[in-house]
């Protein structure tokens, strides 16, 4: 298994243990649960900047950890390997 499929199961089993429902692959034609999950990627990615704004750079490096934790909670949840998919980008 690689690192990303790994850090997903993790991210996905905490989710699961605080009660919170988790993306399954067969709701990518949900026309919510996607769009919901890429709304929390951009929630984040906007505290991000609001960090970077301020010159908070230890909230700025939690919020890039946030960022990483929903994409992978989502390709995970998607039943994508996320990890492949980088690698292959990087090649282009």
């Amino acid at each position: 298994m690689n690192i990303f499929a790994e850090l997903a199961a993790e991210i996905r089993e905490i989710n699961r243990v605080n009660g919170w429902r988790v993306l399954q692959p067969e709701e990518w034609t949900d026309h919510y649960k996607v769009p919901a999950m890429l709304a929390l990627i951009h929630s984040e990615v906007s505290e991000a900047l609001e960090a970077f704004r301020k010159n908070d750079l230890k909230n700025f490096e939690e919020e890039l950890a946030d960022i990483i934790i929903r994409v992978l909670d989502c390709g995970g949840g998607l039943g994508f390997d996320l990890e492949t998919a980088v690698r292959v980008k990087m090649e282009k």
